[in-house]
């Protein structure tokens, strides 16, 4: 009779199970359709020892007096911008850090992993002048529901002006929490801006194309739709979702006509990822990370119309900003990518055969939490850290 008793008990489990699985493959079985093309691929594990290449480089402070910096672009030779997450954008001039920050800048929701994130300038900035703000955006005045929103605007003499909302969440769509913002911006070479929201922290609207979070989106530089984006004419589709299932993109760039994104993982499972047209980068379905209790976060890593990434670090290394290497001074490395790492204090660079991972070394270690890894006019690296806040300039080493 017990046994009788236990193996209908077991029975009912099973049934259970099913009958959740089954629920949840329906819910996304429908953007699995969209995206059915895509086949699970192996993905490569980022190498567990990389050389160090430090000893190669000058490090040196080239501004400090921050407030928890998060992102730093240039406008021209002399000129820089730097982002403050409590919402104080900072002008650098000729290498130093003006006492005053710009004024009149958007009002932000700074608390946990929210602020004022990612600066950028219009590939056309010598011409329009145009400069580009993602931040986690209050929904009204004392709210605790914020969402991620970009805007662009111009300085004209060290005040925020002529800003254009180019994406804001629906009103129903501001969420309570206190993490997963996102946010990079990058640009194309066919006038599109991309930038990545995280999942705020409810992973599971990642797979939801009604929903702007744990995306990456894609517009025209003037905030228009593009009209080959590839949910545009899905009914309750945001129409600028370009992927989803995408968890926490801190990092962006595109690159030799490719468009690189890393990616926060649980606890393991940070990705690099290639970002293509409406793609399903499978999060939180598949992942190569667990909960933060250790626990088990699902049993999937690959899964038929989910994309692989490009390479993945576990444990992770907590993956920041996202830089391609160019100019003279660092030639030997042209088209490698560097990641910046806050877990590990670490730059780690990338070395590339096209669109294939290869290797990687750690490019620099132990100086401090790297946020944002800008290349300069002049062809030096430029680190913005959390940590101490300040901004490192690397260089190569002369040979004495």
């Amino acid at each position: 009779m017990l046994k009788s008793k236990l193996g209908l008990v077991f029975l009912v489990i099973l049934a259970c199970s099913l009958a959740v699985y089954f629920f949840a493959r329906a819910q996304i079985q429908p953007q699995l359709d969209h995206n059915a093309s895509v086949k699970a691929a192996p993905t490569k594990s980022a190498t567990d020892a990389p050389e160090m290449l430090q000893d190669v480089l000058d490090v040196t402070v080239w501004v400090s007096g921050l407030k928890t910096p998060w992102a730093l672009e240039f406008l021209d030779s002399k000129t820089a911008l730097i982002t403050e997450k409590s919402g104080r954008l900072r002008l650098v001039v000729d290498g130093k850090l003006q006492d005053k920050p710009i004024v009149g800048t958007p009002e932000v929701w700074s608390g946990g992993q929210g602020g004022l994130l990612d600066v950028a300038r219009d590939p056309d900035y010598a011409d329009n002048g145009w400069i580009y703000l993602t931040f986690s955006h209050p929904l009204e005045q004392g709210s605790d529901k914020a969402m991620t929103k970009l805007v662009r605007g111009k300085i004209k003499n060290d005040v925020w002006s002529d800003e254009q909302v180019l994406f804001a969440a629906k009103p129903e769509h501001y969420i309570k929490g206190r993490v997963h913002f996102g946010s990079r911006i990058t640009f194309d070479d066919k006038g599109h801006v991309f930038f990545s929201i995280g999942d705020r922290g409810q992973m599971d609207l990642a797979q939801d194309v009604t929903r702007p979070n744990g995306k990456i989106h894609r517009l025209m530089q003037d905030g228009s739709v593009p009209k080959d984006n590839p949910f545009v004419d899905q009914a309750g589709a945001y129409p600028s979702i370009y992927s989803y299932g995408n968890r926490n993109p801190q990092g962006l760039v595109w690159a030799d006509g490719v468009l690189w994104a890393t990616e926060h993982g649980p606890k393991g499972g940070d990705e690099l990822n290639i970002i293509k047209s409406g793609v399903n980068y499978g999060w939180p379905v598949i992942s190569y990370g667990r909960n933060y209790s250790g626990t088990e976060l699902t049993p999937y890593t690959h899964m038929d119309g989910m994309a692989q990434p490009v390479s993945q670090w576990t444990p992770s290394i907590a993956v920041t900003g996202l830089e391609s290497v160019s100019g003279d001074m660092f030639k030997e490395w042209s088209g490698y990518l560097l990641a910046g790492a806050l877990k590990y204090r670490e730059i780690r660079l990338i070395k590339l055969d096209g669109d294939q991972y290869i290797s990687e070394q750690i490019l620099l270690k132990d100086k401090g939490r790297v946020r944002d890894i800008t290349m300069g006019p002049d062809g030096a690296i430029y680190v913005v850290q959390n940590g101490p806040s300040q901004v490192l300039k690397l260089t190569i080493k002369k040979e004495k």
